[in-house]
């Protein structure tokens, strides 16, 4: 029985969730089989494509969207069906969401998802270290510019 003196601060928990995640393996495996084909697959290729579910899980366990995603797309999707809405890139704050410019790495090209900490950090899963990860908000800046650009911030509270 709940106890009735309690209320679950649900956006606070969702903010430590996402400062506790830092360092963790917990995202980097999603199991698929291929109805078609019975094929059984690591979706997230052990932790080289989690960062999706990385923070379509967080936002899963805190009921921000309906469950968690393999794909940037659908996560980015997902949050606005959910009435998640866009910020400006320069006006963002711990807990929201942000996607990254698509990628070269390897033979795929791929956006990226991640946490805004603060104007200068964010939280997302490094594809060579398998976990997550803390790191410059655009991965650094060479000449004046971002080594990975933000192409949209969305705001979850």
């Amino acid at each position: 029985m709940p106890d009735k003196n309690i209320e679950k601060l649900q956006y606070e928990t969702y903010l430590k969730m996402i400062k506790n995640s830092i360092g963790t393996k917990l995202f980097n495996s999603l199991i698929v089989k291929f109805k078609n084909s019975g094929k059984i697959q690591d979706v997230c290729r052990n932790g080289q494509l989690s960062c999706a579910t990385f923070v379509s899980s967080i936002l899963y366990l805190n009921n921000y969207i309906d469950r968690p995603h393999a794909t940037v797309e659908t996560t980015r999707e997902k949050m606005i069906e959910a009435g998640r809405k866009k910020v400006l890139k320069n006006n963002f704050k711990f807990g929201d969401v942000v996607i990254w410019e698509e990628m070269k790495f390897g033979k795929n090209t791929n956006k990226h998802i991640g946490f805004v900490l603060n104007k200068k950090q964010a939280v997302s899963t490094d594809w060579r270290k398998k976990k997550v990860t803390k790191h410059h908000i655009t991965y650094g800046v060479i000449n004046n510019k971002p080594k990975r650009k933000i192409i949209e911030v969305y705001r979850i509270k």
